[in-house]
């Protein structure tokens, strides 16, 4: 049987390393969408007149919303998780002490972390690490009584599909941006 509280504690280090690394990555791609959708949608009142711009305001608005929201929220919700880190040891303490799958689950998660070379872990990218926590999350998702582990375990799960969304919403106004841009010169 292995150690309640270390198996806790080194859960809950992993986890806040993660959502560390999170919090960077979110805000450079919150930073990165702002200005690629703003030029855009900047671009795009410049370049379109009429109903198109009537339309474009009010749908580029809602579109730049969306887009640097994602990783805002994202960015939001892990910085949460490190605010938290001595309830969510609590919590973890409490899940693997009386459910033996999610035990299981967290010895997974710990041993397959604790294999790689430490050069590894620190090239390996956030959005994988992510992914390794998708099973604990279902593991928790039957206990009602823990505070901060859903919550944190959605923060971590959620964060590849909210940087998702941000960097399709790039790609999206950089496409648009070009469009616009064009309409405006000729």
């Amino acid at each position: 049987m292995a150690d309640v509280d270390q198996l806790a504690r080194q859960t809950t280090t992993l986890v806040t390393g993660l959502a560390r690394k999170g919090v960077a990555l979110a805000t450079g791609v919150a930073v990165v969408a702002f200005v690629v959708g703003g030029l855009s949608y900047l671009t795009g009142l410049a370049g379109l007149d009429g109903s198109a711009r009537s339309l474009w305001s009010v749908l580029g608005l809602v579109m730049l919303v969306v887009v640097v929201g994602a990783p805002l929220l994202a960015r939001w919700r892990l910085s949460s998780v490190i605010k938290q880190a001595s309830a969510l040891v609590g919590d973890l303490r409490t899940l693997l002490s009386r459910d033996a799958a999610a035990q299981r689950v967290v010895i997974d998660t710990v041993t397959v972390e604790e294999r790689q070379p430490a050069a590894a872990r620190e090239l390996r990218p956030v959005i994988y690490d992510s992914r390794q926590f998708s099973r604990l999350r279902t593991a928790t998702g039957k206990a009602n009584d823990l505070r901060e582990l859903p919550s944190a375990l959605t923060a971590v799960t959620t964060f590849p599909a909210l940087l998702g969304i941000a960097l399709l919403g790039v790609l999206v106004f950089g496409g648009l941006g070009f469009l616009f841009l064009l309409a405006w010169i000729f």
